[in-house]
């Protein structure tokens, strides 16, 4: 109470800077992700794309839709990769949307775009005929050693 005698009203904080819904489709699982992809949000997106994974069978898709995202931090780039190679041990392709450039640019610079290759659209994502992979295969990333640290 404020000393007028009014009620003081409360502002709602938001728990977390992430958004997350998942649909189910008949082609595979859609999880659509809004905000910020960093190590703060990191632990809530991989405990809810581990459940989506667990909602897929192979020859169906995971798809990670990621056009309502602020940011992309390293952290998603590494959570991303993980979740890949999870769907790839299972027979699941991992589908990525993202069409804006705070997803796109951070996936490209780092060399990730044939190992994360990006769909336009979410149907796009679940109509292209999934390519299974192992998960034993080599991914060849073009990064090279900067003689200057060795």
């Amino acid at each position: 109470m404020d000393t007028a005698g009014g009620a003081v009203s409360e502002l709602a904080v938001p728990t977390s800077l992430l958004g997350l819904t998942t649909e189910c489709h008949g082609a595979g699982v859609v999880v659509t992700v809004s905000g910020e992809i960093d190590l703060g949000t990191r632990d809530e997106l991989a405990e809810h794309l581990d459940e989506a994974l667990g909602a897929v069978s192979p020859p169906q898709s995971l798809v990670v839709d990621l056009n309502e995202v602020t940011f992309l931090g390293s952290a998603g780039l590494a959570l991303l990769l993980d979740t890949q190679d999870a769907a790839a041990r299972k027979g699941v392709p991992l589908r990525v949307v993202a069409t804006q450039r705070v997803v796109r640019r951070p996936i490209e610079a780092v060399g990730l775009a044939e190992a994360l290759p990006l769909h336009p659209t979410v149907e796009s994502a679940l109509t292209e005929l999934p390519v299974p992979r192992r998960g034993d295969e080599l991914v060849d990333f073009p990064f090279q050693a900067n003689p200057a640290f060795r």
